[in-house]
């Protein structure tokens, strides 16, 4: 009788999921290894072709120049995560500027150089499409 009971507590043990006593809403552990998604931290500089366009991220600034048309420059608003994209929503008096990064190898169509980013820009219901990379990233490789 007693073998029998201890065999059904372990098959009922070994059936849980999870340690007794715990919650599964509980926050992991302090020790528990932190997954992380991509680092939108530091300097990064998107560009687009047809129409041409720069946007330049620095920690104070956000910065974007197209020919023929001046260029709107703003306070960084810092980054938010969007899921795996990162998201800088500024304005420059009634405009707003918003850049949306997304991981991924992405090409500007013009030069050998690899960008780690798709990049979008929305400015006054206009839509720029291009590529993006940290600062450092772009002058370690070969200039177009």
């Amino acid at each position: 009788m007693r073998t029998a009971v201890l065999i059904a507590a372990a098959l009922v043990l070994a059936a849980c999921d999870a340690p007794l006593g715990s919650n599964e809403n509980a926050p992991p552990p302090a020790d528990a290894p932190v997954m992380m998604g991509p680092d939108y931290g530091g300097d990064f500089d998107a560009v687009g072709t047809e129409p041409f366009w720069t946007l330049k991220i620095r920690a104070a600034s956000m910065t974007l120049a197209r020919p023929d048309h001046a260029e709107v420059a703003t306070a960084n608003p810092g980054v938010r995560a969007d899921g795996d994209q990162g998201v800088w929503d500024g304005t420059v008096g009634e405009q707003r500027l918003v850049l949306r990064l997304t991981p991924g190898d992405c090409s500007d169509g013009m030069s050998d150089r690899h960008y780690g980013y798709s990049a979008e820009v929305w400015i006054d219901g206009e839509t720029l499409r291009g590529c993006a990379s940290k600062t450092q990233d772009l002058a370690a490789q070969p200039r177009p």
